[in-house]
């Protein structure tokens, strides 16, 4: 075995791993790291793998002299058949003539995020956590179902839109903007500008030139919240939808992204999530889909009483009817529950102002939150305000500058295309999904208070 610098190799070809099944009977190269080394007198056994794809490296031990977990290696060797009886992730493996160590590591690498690492473990050392192989197949699932939201919106017609991240107005709430200088007309003058806390109103704007769109793109959020359900950037797909002129219209949109996205999820993450052990159980939430819960705001008031879930716990003080349920509240219903809830109808002090009245009872909005047994909400939703006077007015009630939103007021103005729309956490899905206890267990590179390494 050598160790040596990268370097032009004969005429044969480096195969990548995932290909290798196409060349039995033929020498050729790998790249990967050393998953696994197990040594023994006369032959050694090395799982070699790159991404999520590994092969086994049969090769005589005087070949792996020096070799360490971890380290990036160049084989060169024979693709044959695994032996009959023997279970490999591939039905190859490779019998090796020579390694090259393109990259040594320290022999200590297995004591540094070992599997089963605490928590603060796994954050700190993010970096080699990535190779974890359990959390690079929730890496990758992760992209899988952005791609099943994505195939989704295409095949309903809706266009994706790159939305930007800089805005100069709040969407959400001035308390948890992120804000910052950003470059005048002149140096001398710099504008004050925020990290976007929702793509909403470009999509909005986008409606009547495109139809229905959406994006997937970061969303910021200062919020000094160690919850395990909460970040300061985090992944949003948000769509707005023209021509929804009844809140039931609304709702089937909703049940048409949960069951669509599921659907494509099942087929693009299927070896995945087989890996992993949850393939059953995206299945069964996909079934859910069929048996959703619609339960207005004060309807789930009264569940509070009925279940014995309290404003406060020590007094057990019950919700009054326009009160806003806590998160560890709202969870444990969703719990007790155990289905798919669109919870709609809330009471319009504590909603943003964009949000369409209740035509039945004009104190309360058209807003749905999808809830989820296990996690809470995952979708923030509603229908949009129509009425360009009564939006006025909401602005003013919230305190904000009608003069800040004339964009969004002039949409009102000349034609509104009768928009609903929502937010939903990309991450907070994947973690329901997956039964994970923290969202931080299926983000690549979580940010919340404390944390922006690595």
């Amino acid at each position: 075995m050598s160790q040596s610098t990268p370097e032009p190799m004969s005429e044969l070809k480096t195969i990548p791993i995932a290909y290798l099944v196409q060349h039995v009977g033929r020498t050729v190269q790998i790249l990967g790291h050393v998953l696994k080394l197990r040594t023994g007198k006369a032959f050694s056994f090395i799982e070699c793998g790159y991404g999520p794809t590994q092969v086994q490296v049969v090769i005589r031990s005087e070949h792996v002299t020096g070799l360490t977990v971890s380290s990036y290696i160049r084989v060169t060797g024979k693709v044959k058949p695994i032996p009959e009886g023997k279970y490999s992730q591939l039905p190859v493996e490779i019998e090796g003539h020579k390694i090259d160590i393109l990259s040594l590591s320290p022999d200590d690498y297995p004591s540094i995020c070992p599997p089963g690492s605490g928590p603060e473990t796994r954050l700190d050392r993010r970096h080699f956590y990535l190779r974890d192989p359990e959390f690079a197949i929730i890496t990758l699932i992760r992209s899988q179902l952005i791609q099943a939201i994505r195939a989704h919106f295409e095949q309903t017609s809706c266009t994706e839109i790159q939305p930007p991240m800089f805005t100069g107005v709040e969407c959400e709430g001035g308390a948890t903007l992120f804000g910052l200088q950003h470059p005048g007309k002149s140096v001398s003058k710099p504008m004050t500008a925020y990290l976007t806390q929702s793509s909403q109103f470009a999509l909005e704007m986008a409606v009547p030139g495109i139809g229905d769109c959406y994006c997937v793109a970061p969303s910021f959020r200062a919020e000094h919240s160690h919850t395990r359900r909460h970040l300061t950037e985090f992944l949003h797909a948000e769509s707005e939808w023209g021509g929804i002129l009844k809140f039931e219209d609304h709702l089937d949109k909703l049940r048409q992204l949960l069951r669509g996205t599921l659907s494509h999820f099942l087929r693009i993450a299927k070896e995945s999530l087989t890996k992993l052990g949850c393939f059953d159980r995206v299945s069964a939430l996909h079934a859910m889909t069929d048996d959703i819960m619609v339960l207005e705001h004060k309807q789930a008031i009264v569940e509070c009483t009925k279940r014995g879930i309290f404003k406060d716990e020590e007094t057990k003080t019950p919700f009054d009817e326009r009160d806003d349920i806590p998160e560890a509240q709202e969870r444990a219903l969703i719990d007790s529950i155990g289905k798919i809830v669109f919870l709609v109808k809330f009471p319009k002090e504590f909603k943003s102002f964009y949000m369409g009245l209740d035509p039945e009872d004009q104190t309360r909005v058209l807003g749905c939150d999808v809830e989820v047994p296990g996690v809470g909400e995952i979708i923030g939703s509603g229908v949009r305000e129509y009425d360009f006077e009564r939006l006025h007015q909401r602005l003013l009630e919230a305190g904000l500058k009608p003069e800040d939103y004339s964009e969004y007021l002039d949409l009102r103005k000349y034609g509104f295309s009768m928009t609903s729309g929502m937010g939903l956490g990309v991450d907070r899905m994947l973690t329901w999904l997956l039964k994970k206890d923290s969202i931080r267990d299926v983000v690549t590179f979580p940010r919340f208070p404390g944390y922006l390494r690595p």
